[in-house]
């Protein structure tokens, strides 16, 4: 079951969310400040209150006292507090012994029993109140000054006389204190809910529409709709960014036109060019049955002349006559030498046909390398070169197609031999990893220079191309090799320095059965197109 993906959310969407967010967080962080100052006010009034109510009872305490008469006194008590209020608790402290610190009095719990710690520990301190539920509770210090000691007299100055303590019911404040802060709160939601409504309206005015009708322009030009055009008139970016678009439809139309008249040219030239390429495939067709036949033709009497030059070479009348004994000579090596061109004319005819096959059977590389060094060990007649071959022991028996590899062998030695005057011709063979056999042929030659080596595997090339060179040859030996290297599955390499000889290098695959029914014609992405002919040679070159 294909997995559903989740819904995209949309640019409306977003916007409502984040904006929504900070006005909220806005509003919120803007009524935080009231919402505390309310309560700290009603705190403080509280205090006020409180602070009153306790100055109040001290001086009806004083007024009563020193009253002119004892009913004065007592119309004074009738009198002296206030209506509505709670009646405030005199706290008195016994004076302190010479030398001891005072001792507050037994029997005081809660806040008093605090307050009276604090004011005997700390005597900067005059007041300590607590909001406690529905109650706010209050205690005031009474400490004695100068005027207080000509009726205290056991005190000392600056001693705590005693405490006023009293306890207001909040209930009232505290209703309305959230009265107050649930209009608050009300007011907040009120100005978060239409500051969200006219963003709203004016964010899907002046942005989403707009981009909504951008998307419908944009998903008609991906149908293949150049002919649409974009309208926004909102005097912003977006009216911009739609001019933009327009501008680009416009460009995009004049250049499809433009490639569709430039599709329509090269489908002309494309015809013209199949046509051509069709003229030349069949022009190139009958060259190459031109030059088989012609190859085929001209090697019957070709070896007709070689076998008589033969002949003439072991007739007693030419043996004792140097001058016809060179002339025979000559005739032999100039027909070896036009044969040799006419075989790789016809390898080149075949090559190009694509007609090749590898046919794959078990083959000793020892045999491989004594055949290749017997097939060209006639040419070392004209040279005093020495040729050797070694196989190490350790070499396995191959599966692959020994006729393309002798081919492969004769050709590098046959090639040592032409540019190895003298010196040292050598073919060795050992294993490489497990599943490879390496073929190396090794000369003392003249060598190949470094920016040559790279073009010397190419059809028809030659170091020297003169026209008085000193070497003969066609320029395909060396790109027969790579061909038919590429087709078994193998790599071919060289090494050299200028005037130090050169060493070819062979590697082929144990086992080439992969490549058993192959032609150069499916030859995949990385391989060459084209593949070397398994060719039948002359037997009087001694070639395979």
């Amino acid at each position: 079951m294909a997995k559903r993906r989740p819904e995209k959310s949309t640019l409306e969407r977003r916007s409502r969310l984040i904006f929504g967010l900070v006005i909220l967080l806005t509003v919120g962080a803007c009524l935080a400040w009231p919402w505390w100052q309310m309560g700290r006010l009603a705190g403080a009034g509280d205090a006020d209150r409180a602070e009153a109510i306790a100055r109040a009872y001290l001086q009806h305490l004083h007024a009563v006292r020193f009253a002119a008469n004892p009913e004065s006194a007592k119309q004074l008590k009738q009198f002296g507090s206030a209506e509505g209020e709670p009646e405030p608790r005199l706290i008195r402290l016994p004076p302190g012994a010479p030398g001891q610190p005072q001792e507050p009095p037994k029997g005081l719990k809660g806040l008093e029993q605090d307050a009276v710690a604090v004011f005997l520990q700390h005597a900067e301190e005059v007041r300590l109140s607590r909001a406690e539920g529905d109650t706010f509770r209050y205690v005031r210090a009474l400490r004695s000054t100068q005027e207080c000691l000509a009726c205290h007299e056991q005190y000392q100055a600056g001693e705590l006389i005693g405490a006023i303590a009293l306890d207001l019911d909040i209930r009232d404040r505290q209703d309305t204190l959230l009265a107050n802060r649930l209009i608050l709160v009300a007011a907040g939601a009120g100005v978060v809910a239409i500051s969200m409504a006219v963003f709203y309206a004016i964010f899907r005015t002046m942005v989403v529409r707009p981009v909504k009708h951008l998307k419908d322009v944009a998903d008609r030009v991906s149908e293949g709709d150049l002919q649409v055009r974009s309208e926004i008139d909102t005097g912003t970016e977006l009216e911009t960014l739609s001019d933009a678009l327009n501008r680009m439809l416009d460009t995009l139309a004049k250049a499809q036109a433009d490639l569709r008249a430039a599709t329509e040219a090269r489908d002309a030239k494309l015809d013209e060019l199949a046509r051509a390429n069709v003229a030349l495939f069949e022009a190139n067709q009958v060259k190459n049955k031109f030059v088989a036949t012609m190859s085929h033709e001209l090697r019957t009497p070709l070896n007709s002349i070689l076998g008589f030059a033969e002949i003439l070479l072991k007739a007693a009348a030419v043996k004792d006559d140097p001058k016809l004994a060179r002339y025979a000579r000559n005739i032999q090596s100039s027909g070896r030498m036009l044969l040799e061109m006419i075989n790789d004319l016809l390898d080149l005819a075949t090559i190009e046909s694509g007609r090749i096959q590898v046919r794959c059977e078990k083959v000793s590389p020892t045999d491989l390398a004594e055949i290749a060094c017997n097939m060209v060990r006639p040419m070392l007649r004209e040279s005093s070169a020495a040729l050797s071959f070694e196989v190490d022991p350790d070499t396995p028996l191959m599966r692959t197609d020994g006729t393309k590899v002798q081919q492969i062998l004769y050709n590098l030695l046959s090639n040592a031999v032409k540019f190895t005057d003298e010196g040292t011709i050598r073919l060795t063979v050992h294993p490489v990893q497990e599943d490879r056999v390496a073929f190396a042929v090794c000369d003392t030659g003249p060598g190949i220079a470094r920016d040559q080596q790279l073009r010397i595997f190419d059809r028809f090339t030659q170091l020297d191309s003169s026209f008085t060179r000193r070497y003969r040859g066609t320029g395909l030996g060396l790109s027969i090799v790579k061909e038919l290297t590429d087709l078994l599955g193998g790599t071919v390499a060289v090494e050299s320095e200028a005037g130090q000889g050169a060493t070819f290098t062979v590697v082929l695959p144990a086992d080439s059965s992969p490549a058993e029914g192959r032609t150069p014609g499916d030859a995949g992405p990385d391989e060459p197109a084209e593949r070397t002919a398994d060719t039948a040679r002359s037997t009087e070159t001694g070639r395979p």
